[in-house]
């Protein structure tokens, strides 16, 4: 069976820049990412350059801080690096289940 794109895509978080400040601050791992925009920005366009000189094809979800904090209350979870993840893999998997 031939994979679908589905199997080369990755589902990357997005943030705006009039939106990072705020999702900075409700970050429980905030010591662990940059803390300015510009270094964020410039840190997220090579980990998507990377992947698409993989072959992969990317998905880029904007998280919202009040969508996203809405999530993490209805699902009882810390703002870190991993439920970021979780969140723009499951509204990526959204996406595609409405399309």
């Amino acid at each position: 069976m031939k994979p679908t794109v589905d199997a080369y895509t990755v589902a990357l978080p997005w943030y705006e820049p009039e939106d990072f400040a705020a999702l900075l601050k409700l970050a429980q791992d905030r010591d662990e990412m940059p803390t300015d925009y510009e270094t964020w920005h410039r840190q997220a366009v090579a980990v998507m350059n990377a992947w698409l000189a993989r072959g992969r094809a990317l998905e880029i979800v904007t998280i919202r801080p009040h969508e996203f904090v809405a999530w993490l209350e209805r699902e009882g979870l810390p703002n870190t690096a991993e439920t970021r993840r979780r969140y723009v893999e499951e509204q990526a998997r959204h996406c595609h289940d409405v399309a």
